[in-house]
């Protein structure tokens, strides 16, 4: 029952009125898609950019965009269930059992993801939880995992063309387990924290074949090799690890950097406590993964999915501690089960009650901090040629232009961080927070109308300058239009 009701919360944290800026974005290319029976190669919707587009995520948004609304977030609680599923499997948790220390990770990773909307990052989240599900059991001798673990590449085809921009991680694991065994090969480890894990003949023989498919399966997407190396360049991007705020490191200053502290270090402390002997590359993929999510928050779900494979194989806790600690409690376990289930299914009642609660208020789509419908209007009437708007309204602005279907309006920027990274990207972030020199970027681009929200001392700066003036002001967007020097 413990389990259900983890699942069933963290469901119910996730079903959020959609105010992710990406997803408009991503639904609006998806319609492109659709409507012109091609896969773009070039930015389509930014006067400022045309540069050449990577679009691995063309599959996923073309879906997005067939689904609609209420279909994609059906569609994110369907693979929330499965990702949660396969948690559950690698932290080894039993339906029997009442309570389980491990449960606390669980439910904490299970509310963790209420912060990640429907997009195509979350299909990423159940492969690769799939993916060390199945290659560490094979690894572990299960005797399902030996069919299983065949179904990589055929993962690997789907991956790449659905989320191409994270496929990299099925060949990094599987390079990542024959460096181990080489390693342990040349410099065994006698010590009585590690075992001296080797891969057999037929994982040896197994493991190379099917890196040698996965790697032809990736060339199989609209832009062939390039998808090879892709990856890399997005986690190697400077710019976008400092202006976007997902790619941020993650800060501990406030509640959900409590939060994410508590997924980061229960498992190095359960590693450094529990007593069994460990495998090389677990403990290595969970180091870099460590690394991975400090430099970046957007690797924290990962890392937080991988520690329930090493939380739920070396948890510190064994069977024996569990008999001790439960002896006390064994003659009241039925009005403790009674308790339980009362506030479980009364948590759950309140939490659902507040989560529907959120749709009347804002309806399927939560707007608030977005430009609002009145200043999208005013724009579409002036058709500004040379518009600027903020990076994070870039997408809900996009999404509302085609809905008014305004195509011929093209705006400046928007979630587009890879091919933004260099130009675009710093610039408006720059620009909308007055970082930097404002006159210098406005000079740059010459625009003729600009839009802004309150949130942003951009407005602010405006209102000093000679070569613009307040056309539009509904107390939460301010557009300027550049006055000509007479």
């Amino acid at each position: 029952m413990s389990i259900v009701f983890c699942i069933i919360i963290g469901l119910l944290f996730s079903f959020n009125p959609i105010n992710d800026n990406d997803f408009f974005w991503h639904s609006v290319v998806g319609g492109w898609i659709s409507n012109n029976h091609t896969i773009p190669n070039v930015e389509l919707f930014s006067w400022a950019s045309g540069k050449s587009w990577v679009a691995h995520e063309w599959l996923t948004e073309l879906i997005m965009y067939k689904l609609g609304l209420v279909g994609c977030l059906i569609a994110m609680l369907l693979i929330f269930v499965v990702l949660y599923i396969l948690m559950a499997k690698m932290l080894q948790l039993k339906l029997k059992r009442m309570f389980d220390f491990k449960l606390v990770y669980f439910l904490i990773m299970c509310i963790f993801f209420k912060v990640t909307g429907p997009r195509p990052y979350i299909l990423s989240l159940v492969f690769f939880a799939y993916l060390v599900y199945v290659l560490f059991s094979y690894l572990d001798d299960k005797k399902w995992a030996s069919k299983l673990i065949w179904t990589l590449p055929i993962l690997q085809i789907v991956w790449v063309n659905l989320h191409g921009g994270s496929s990299s991680l099925i060949y990094i694991f599987l390079i990542g387990v024959l460096l181990c065994h080489y390693f342990l090969k040349l410099i065994p480890l006698k010590n009585n924290r590690w075992t001296s894990f080797t891969l057999n003949k037929i994982q040896l023989k197994t493991i190379y074949i099917i890196l040698f498919l996965v790697i032809i399966a990736t060339f199989i997407n609209p832009f062939g090799y390039e998808m090879l190396f892709y990856p890399f360049l997005n986690m190697t991007d400077s710019s976008m690890t400092s202006y976007i705020v997902e790619w941020n490191s993650p800060s501990f200053h406030n509640l959900l950097g409590t939060y994410v502290f508590l997924i980061i270090s229960i498992p190095i402390f359960n590693l450094i406590m529990q007593n069994k002997k460990m495998k090389l590359h677990e403990i290595g993929f969970q180091l870099v993964l460590f690394y991975m999510c400090l430099k970046s928050q957007r690797f924290v779900g990962m890392y937080g999915i991988y520690s329930t494979w090493t939380l739920g194989k070396y948890f510190l806790f064994d069977k024996e501690t569990y008999q001790v600690l439960s002896k006390p409690f064994i003659k009241y376990i039925k009005p403790i089960s009674i308790l339980v289930s009362i506030v479980l299914i009364g948590t759950i009642g309140f939490v659902g009650y507040r989560q529907i609660s959120s749709f009347q208020d804002t309806g399927i789509i939560d707007n608030d901090g977005f430009y609002t419908d009145e200043a999208v209007l005013k724009l579409i009437e002036l058709k500004p040629q040379r518009l600027f708007n903020d990076y994070s309204q870039g997408g809900y602005l996009l999404y509302k232009l085609n809905e008014y279907k305004a195509y011929d309006i093209k705006i400046f920027s928007y979630g587009l961080g890879d091919v933004f990274s260099k130009d675009l990207l710093p610039d408006t972030v720059n620009l909308s927070n007055v970082y930097t020199n404002p006159r210098e970027l406005i000079d740059k681009y010459n625009f003729d109308y600009m839009i802004t929200t309150k949130n942003y001392p951009l407005h602010y700066y405006l209102d000093e300058c000679d070569d613009y003036k307040l056309i539009y002001n509904d107390g939460e967007c301010f557009i300027y239009e550049k006055v000509e020097s007479l």
